[in-house]
């Protein structure tokens, strides 16, 4: 009960956990194989990223409906629905003979993974009491967290070792035996009242939106934005199915989510600073692997090993700031956390020429901090609402999370793109070493007798063509270090949201209440 503590609940915590980490775990551990999987299934590059897109495609749409699901069928039955999609969905991906075959099955993986986050948030809030809540969150933080940072080095090694093909087999061995315990040890809770009618109407059209938001955030810089035919239209899609969705939510007798929960001020201001930590977190992610190996030439092994650490001490720093949490106003927690974290941003060393440790040490700041900050702005968004409103408090948050999070990866590769077209742009224009160049050297060939060789045109060219390349990779560095920095703005944009969050006295020995 979320009033008192369950007897299991250490145990209990870790078995959720195990979900959490698998389902997290497929968002980055596939990114590594989709070169492998695009020779195995006969796919190009824009068809396998299909594989990518239509796992937050289902996740997204899943999210709409799962707490709902969970007040009905039970926190414990959702989970174990969830977990046996995944694992299921994990050995027909790796079965998979074609990329139509690996796209829908990634499609209802994702759905599992939509099930599974938020119920699991859903589960730790019920089994520890309200002055453990912080450390519930540490808990969750803990896998979300390390996950996600582990797939590209997990992945790597477990393709040099096997195939690609195991890093969806591995979850089966793992999921089942989570299953079997989780079935047995936890015990399963509806909602204490009667739920009211499933809103089809409200989620159809926000499933609707929120699809289509993940699509032209997934394809939009690929197909050019506005110059798309497709994304003009999706976004007409998501203009009139978000403002109607919008609409009947606020208008419906008995909407897909709760009304009164918006009221709640520390719940909108909590939203709020999730997503603009998360447009910071996931655009920094997606970006950082593609420096190491664009910039300095590391494999993605060697890209995922650097993260490591980083990792490892981000799952550590997520259930300490989370213990803290309970002990202390959780708002000054994630306040400074967010604003060294923005600091981390901006002072990332994003230059080719940047040492190895460094590069180490760099990434352990950012993501000591990024850990420290998911579980108090968690509490500040569900810590007030009534026991009721937990799992839809935790899937709103979600969603939230998920739809910013696409939103950050493409507005970081976007900015990435013009910035580094702008800095190249700028560096060559001081040095052409174009045509021009080479047609002067023909001209001092056919004057310079014996010495004529060393001014060769064909040698010419290819020096050229090294130093663009050099050039590009000299714009490219600077392209990322200007969009390390333009993110830090949103972490610091997040510090200032939760500051504005009021504290009142506090209650059970716990974290304060806040409005």
């Amino acid at each position: 009960m979320a009033g008192k503590a369950a007897p299991n609940r250490w145990l209990v915590s870790a078995l959720v956990s195990t979900g959490i980490f698998i389902a997290l775990l497929d968002t980055t551990i596939v990114d590594i194989v989709l070169p492998k999987m695009m020779s195995s299934l006969d796919a190009d590059l824009y068809g396998v990223q299909w594989v990518v897109i239509t796992y937050f495609l289902g996740s997204a749409i899943a999210m709409t409906a799962v707490g709902w699901t969970a007040d009905v069928v039970g926190h414990r039955n959702t989970y174990f629905a969830g977990l046996a999609l995944f694992i299921a969905m994990s050995a027909l991906a790796g079965m998979a003979p074609t990329l139509e075959v690996m796209v829908a099955t990634r499609f209802f993986q994702g759905v599992a993974e939509g099930i599974l986050i938020p119920v699991s948030m859903v589960i730790l809030f019920d089994i520890f009491p309200a002055e453990e809540h912080g450390i519930a969150m540490g808990i969750f933080g803990l896998s979300a967290s390390f996950a996600p940072a582990l797939g590209p080095a997990l992945g790597g090694i477990i393709t040099e070792a096997l195939s690609w093909r195991w890093v969806f087999y591995v979850n089966v061995p793992v999921g089942l035996l989570d299953l079997a315990l989780v079935f047995f040890l936890l015990t399963n809770k509806r909602a204490a009242y009667p739920p009211p009618p499933f809103d089809w109407v409200g989620f159809t059209l926000l499933a609707v939106a929120v699809a289509s938001l993940i699509v032209i955030t997934g394809k939009g810089q690929e197909l050019g934005w506005l110059s798309s035919d497709l994304i003009f239209y999706l976004l007409l899609v998501l203009g009139v199915s978000g403002g109607a969705a919008a609409a009947w939510l606020g208008w419906a007798k008995n909407p897909l989510f709760p009304r009164h929960i918006l009221k709640s001020r520390p719940f909108r201001l909590g939203l709020l600073a999730m997503a603009l930590l998360s447009i910071n977190a996931y655009g920094f992610f997606l970006l950082l692997p593609v420096f190491l190996q664009r910039i300095h030439g590391y494999t993605t092994l060697q890209s995922g090993l650097i993260l490591l650490p980083g990792a490892l001490l981000s799952a550590v720093v997520t259930v300490v700031a989370g213990a803290a949490s309970d002990r202390m106003n959780p708002k000054w927690i994630a306040a400074s956390c967010l604003l060294v974290m923005a600091a981390a941003s901006w002072f990332f060393h994003a230059d080719m020429d940047t040492p190895h440790a460094v590069l180490v040490l760099d990434y352990l700041y950012w993501g000591a901090f990024v850990g420290a900050t998911f579980a108090p702005v968690t509490i500040i968004a569900l810590g007030t609402l009534e026991e009721r409103d937990i799992a839809d408090g935790s899937t709103l948050l979600n969603i939230i999370r998920l739809i910013t999070g696409s939103v950050g990866s493409a507005y970081a590769t976007t900015l990435l793109t013009s910035r580094t077209d702008r800095f190249y742009t700028g560096l060559a224009d001081r040095l052409d070493l174009g045509a021009s160049g080479a047609a002067l050297l023909d001209r001092f060939h056919s004057l310079a007798g014996p010495a004529g060789p060393y001014f060769d045109p064909d040698t010419w060219a290819r020096f050229a063509a090294t130093a663009h390349g050099l050039m590009l990779r000299r714009a490219s560095s600077y392209a990322f270090h200007a969009t390390y920095q333009h993110l830090a703005f949103f972490a610091v944009a997040a510090a200032v949201v939760v500051v504005l969050v009021k504290r009142l006295p506090h209650r059970g020995g716990g974290h304060g209440a806040m409005h």
